[in-house]
């Protein structure tokens, strides 16, 4: 069976950078927001999507 694909996969593949909130959304740990993951997230995000 097929997963439904996420926003962020959706946007990605239709070209649109615009995904800063998708992304940092995926860092929950136990069904709870992680300060720490957050913080990863936008390093990530920082590393990866800005010039």
């Amino acid at each position: 069976k097929t997963l439904p694909k996420s926003t962020l996969i959706k946007k990605l593949e239709a070209g649109d950078r615009n995904i800063y909130r998708e992304y940092i959304a995926f860092c929950n740990y136990k069904g709870k927001r992680h300060a720490m993951l957050l913080k990863r997230r936008k390093a990530e995000f920082a590393l990866l999507y800005i010039p």
